[in-house]
């Protein structure tokens, strides 16, 4: 029976180089070519998803924004939910009124915004990551957005660590979670990577037990709390790997290629 292969990306299907190893390659196309299907699963946007996952194939499913967007191997879209551009200005105006460092980056679709009054180090930093380049915008052409698939706050852990303990009960209605210890992701709630990969099955009809998946953070974790072989890498907290119980090696050493061998 063919299986769903959902993978993160940072911290697990790219190396600390950000590049797909070649035994982690090979692997991922060996369960291609056997039927299986390779899904990258990321908090980042579709364009960026891709600037990793075409090292292993030019073509695939994919989850973006933490599942805020799901699109199918021809790029139309499974789900789309996003916050409203309001919703989205007020949670960069108070980036703004606190000035302590940290950078608000706003998603929209396939378009990436931030503002050049922030700290553009920061930004920099993630479109080396991620290989594109970001949009200078002002809060007042924010409002023009007919949609938010997700806010991206970068800065010092934390600064993060207070943004998040005081906007989480300010806004109940979004999803505020970390991805990285620089990284804090806002959106609406019902997003996440586990419900992603529940609409990513239905629609490939494939029972979820059958899928695996590959995380290595807290915004991982209900994506390995919904498929039938969570594995999660070595690089990852401690605190999940007391709860995942199927750990492999870390990103830099082949984590993924490892645990396929085995399938």
């Amino acid at each position: 029976m063919n299986r769903l292969i959902f993978s993160d990306i940072d911290g697990t299907l790219l190396n600390s180089a950000l590049k797909v190893t070649p035994k982690t390659r090979d692997a991922l196309r060996k369960q291609i070519i056997n039927g299986n299907v390779f899904i990258p699963v990321s908090g980042r946007m579709p364009q960026a998803i891709m600037t990793a996952a075409d090292q292993v194939t030019k073509v695939c499913p994919l989850i973006a924004y933490n599942g805020a967007l799901v699109l199918d191997e021809m790029g139309q879209a499974l789900n789309s939910q996003f916050m409203t551009a309001a919703k989205a200005l007020e949670i960069c105006q108070y980036v703004e009124k606190n000035d302590n460092g940290i950078a608000w980056n706003v998603y929209s679709g396939y378009d990436w915004y931030y503002s050049p009054g922030n700290n553009r180090s920061l930004v920099e930093q993630e479109e080396q990551i991620v290989g594109l380049k970001a949009t200078a915008t002002s809060l007042e052409q924010l409002k023009n957005l007919q949609g938010v698939h997700k806010v991206l706050l970068m800065g010092t852990p934390q600064r993060l660590d207070e943004a998040q303990a005081d906007l989480a009960p300010r806004y109940p209605d979004l999803y505020i979670v970390k991805s990285a210890p620089n990284l804090l992701e806002v959106m609406i709630k019902g997003v996440s990577k586990g419900r992603g990969v529940e609409i990513m099955a239905e629609s490939l009809q494939v029972e979820l037990m059958n899928c695996c998946a590959f995380g290595d953070n807290y915004n991982d974790e209900t994506m390995l709390e919904t498929v039938g072989h969570p594995v999660l890498m070595a690089n990852a907290p401690a605190d999940l790997k007391e709860k995942f119980q199927t750990t492999t090696l870390d990103n830099n050493h082949d984590g993924i290629a490892a645990t396929l061998a085995k399938f």
